[in-house]
């Protein structure tokens, strides 16, 4: 009989952090991990490239993945950055096309691997685990739409401000004298990428908020000094 996939209880907790995921049965959750392979990526390592044939879905269980697209051109477009938790690559694991972009660990990371055909006996086992794809997939829709519309209704400042929060509360961690260092090494460049602007941009308002004591830049990455200012500043 094959074993579950041995976890830390860090690894377990990040699985967990998906409420839909949690809230399954103990058997569900565990044939996931007797069917769910473990694999170990380096910074800067691919996990999947555009045009690839689709070989599963992925959950993160440690470090950090980005997701991007490559235009004609060589321009790059980051789509979004994925932590603990998070489930990737299930559209071509279900559709069965081939990958729509590029996914790369940004830090050392550790994902849970799910095959085609695991998912496949998955699905045909445990139709809450069904349920459970369907309410992922909603909720990544949603998400693209409320972005879609930010997009065309917000100003630039109103979506870095957002986004830079949501990146907080994914990968920030408190800094002893106040603030949260998130703990990515954003480039000006990539951040320009995720917001589809320029680095003129985004340099202007990192200085602009610094000076406001918003923010604090070290390193090459952001501390965030005053949450509840940025959260009116999305909102506005």
């Amino acid at each position: 009989m094959t074993s579950p996939s041995v976890l830390s209880e860090n690894h377990h907790r990040a699985l967990l952090a998906n409420p839909e995921f949690a809230a399954l049965s103990d058997v569900v959750r565990n044939d996931v991990l007797i069917h769910g392979r473990q694999r170990r990526l380096a910074a800067g390592q691919t996990l999947f490239r555009r045009g690839d044939k689709p070989d599963g879905l992925y959950i993160v269980l440690e470090g950090s993945l980005r997701v991007s697209g490559t235009s004609r051109d060589g321009l790059e477009a980051v789509l979004n950055f994925y932590e603990p938790g998070c489930w990737i690559g299930a559209v071509s694991a279900l559709d069965g096309l081939p990958r729509a972009h590029d996914a790369q660990a940004v830090t050392a990371s550790l994902v849970l691997q799910i095959t085609p055909a695991d998912l496949e006996t998955l699905i045909a086992r445990h139709p809450p685990f069904c349920r459970f794809l369907l309410h992922l997939q909603s909720s990544q829709m949603r998400a693209l739409l409320v972005g879609f519309e930010a997009f065309s209704t917000q100003s630039l400042e109103q979506r870095f401000a957002s986004r830079l929060m949501a990146l907080a509360s994914a990968f920030g961690s408190p800094m002893p004298q106040g603030g949260l260092n998130i703990e990515l090494r954003l480039s000006q460049e990539t951040l320009a990428q995720l917001l589809g602007t320029t680095r003129q941009r985004i340099n202007q308002l990192l200085k602009k908020w610094e000076q406001e004591g918003l923010i604090e830049q070290r390193y090459g990455r952001i501390v965030v000094l005053d949450q509840d200012r940025l959260e009116e500043l999305a909102q506005e």
